[in-house]
């Protein structure tokens, strides 16, 4: 049987461009880069794109936030201010400000509901996940049990498996998202999600373009342990929503990642 007869959800998609159920986009960034041209960067842009194919939601965190201590967390939250509807943020964590850092917690919830979780970054800044640079935002995150998504890569020396491993069994109490879901360490991933209490998920930027992926983590994990990002604006939300949709897994393991799976974490109001 074909995935257009399989599946009905795929099949009103291909047929309309358009999906009729909620996407919840948990990893974005927004803001120019000097160093590569993003088609699609800047507020207006991402949101009308966003609109186009049925995004509910988009969870970024701003690339100047996270690397340019003049540009504040503040900004986002007034980014969001103007979507409404649409934009949700990540506080950025930069562990060599630490006095940003606990200035811009202690304003978590007057950003609400536009803050949701936290996000780091320890590859690109060079301090490794278990670094004492980023307790203090981790017990914040652990404390009200805030979901953190933190950028991962196998064989990464500042946010590998002994990194992630060491912090999630320290913070029981985190919900904790792996960005890229430890890309190419696909054992060690399958691992710390076997290993926790059920806090930890598999986020999916840049998986559903290598085949059979999404079919190994389903079958191992659990559709329920994994969530839909495209990592917007690097990459497209048609290309990822395709890639979901063209897997050979089940609707209701679709509906998981793409919704399912973050109404259960954070309801259908947030």
């Amino acid at each position: 049987m074909s995935i257009w007869e399989e599946h009905p959800l795929a099949r009103r998609f291909w047929k309309e461009g358009r999906a009729d159920f909620p996407i919840y986009d948990m990893h974005g960034h927004m803001g120019s880069l000097n160093t590569i041209h993003l088609a699609r960067a800047e507020a207006d842009q991402m949101v009308a794109h966003m609109r186009r194919i049925g995004v509910k939601h988009l969870v970024f965190s701003h690339h100047h936030a996270l690397f340019e201590p003049s540009f504040r967390n503040v900004r986002a939250w007034e980014i969001c201010r103007n979507h409404p509807d649409i934009l949700r943020m990540y506080v950025a964590i930069n562990p060599h400000y630490p006095d940003h850092i606990r200035e811009d917690l202690a304003l978590f919830d007057s950003w609400k509901p536009f803050a949701v979780g936290l996000k780091l970054l320890p590859d690109y800044h060079q301090v490794p996940l278990n670094d004492r640079r980023y307790e203090y935002a981790l017990r914040f995150a652990a404390e009200r049990k805030l979901p953190v998504l933190s950028h991962t890569w196998g064989g990464s020396s500042c946010n590998g498996y002994p990194q992630l491993a060491e912090v999630i069994h320290k913070y029981p109490g985190l919900i904790f998202f792996i960005a890229h879901a430890l890309f190419g360490d696909w054992e060690g991933a399958e691992r710390l999600v076997r290993e926790s209490a059920g806090n930890v998920y598999l986020e999916l930027t840049a998986l559903p373009g290598e085949r059979g992926l999404l079919e190994r983590l389903t079958a191992s994990v659990g559709s329920e342990r994994l969530l839909y990002g495209t990592d917007l604006p690097w990459f497209d939300e048609y290309q990822v929503v395709g890639g979901v949709l063209s897997a050979d897994i089940t609707e209701q393991d679709m509906r998981n990642i793409f919704y399912a799976n973050v109404e259960r974490l954070l309801g259908r109001d947030w």
